[in-house]
């Protein structure tokens, strides 16, 4: 039975590189972009148009018209797209998602360590500018409106709220270092 890790995080705290890491010390395959990628592919789109669409919840409208017939709107369609392929990935090779409701989609799944990777505030701003090379007018003010959207998309998506510590095996603070993060969640891993 394949064995997985899921990780969701803050933005600017450096989850990714901490799963790219994790993923070179345990020999596994690493998806992030590509859930989204294969996601756009499926539904016939362009990739921009389903990352955008993969990071908004959906909006008012239950459902549209589309040539006579209803059609879910397309956030709606990209979250169960994606959540079919995790699925899919997850049932066929041990492997490290980042996506932010794959904890969530995953809850059923019994070999599966669920990760959230998180910084102070400061922290990630510096990172975001220092490591991540983003410039923005209001870094701080960025990397707060990126939180709010990660967390209003897993809250309209999920049943569980986003952050809380209850739905992780494991939170790890990114600030005790990104290689010594990865060195635990590997560990942790191996007692899958």
């Amino acid at each position: 039975m394949p064995k997985i890790i899921t990780i969701a995080r803050e933005y600017g705290s450096g989850g990714r590189i901490i799963a790219q890491k994790v993923a070179d010390l345990l020999g596994l395959v690493y998806y992030d972009n590509q859930i989204i990628d294969l996601a756009a592919q499926e539904l016939g789109f362009d990739i921009e148009t389903i990352r955008k669409a993969a990071q908004e919840k959906s909006s008012g409208f239950l459902y549209g018209m589309a040539g006579g017939t209803f059609q879910m709107p397309l956030n709606d369609q990209v979250f169960a797209t994606q959540s079919k392929i995790i699925r899919h990935l997850a049932n066929n090779d041990s492997c490290i998602i980042v996506n932010g409701c794959a904890d969530y989609i995953l809850e059923d799944y019994d070999k599966v360590l669920r990760v959230f990777v998180h910084a102070p505030l400061e922290s990630r701003i510096k990172r975001v500018e220092e490591e991540y090379k983003e410039e923005h007018e209001n870094t701080k003010k960025y990397v707060i409106s990126r939180d709010k959207k990660r967390s209003n998309y897993y809250n309209y998506y999920t049943t569980n709220k986003w952050g809380q510590l209850k739905n992780f095996d494991l939170t790890i603070n990114s600030d005790y270092g990104l290689d010594e993060a990865a060195e635990i969640i590997a560990e942790m891993y191996k007692k899958l």
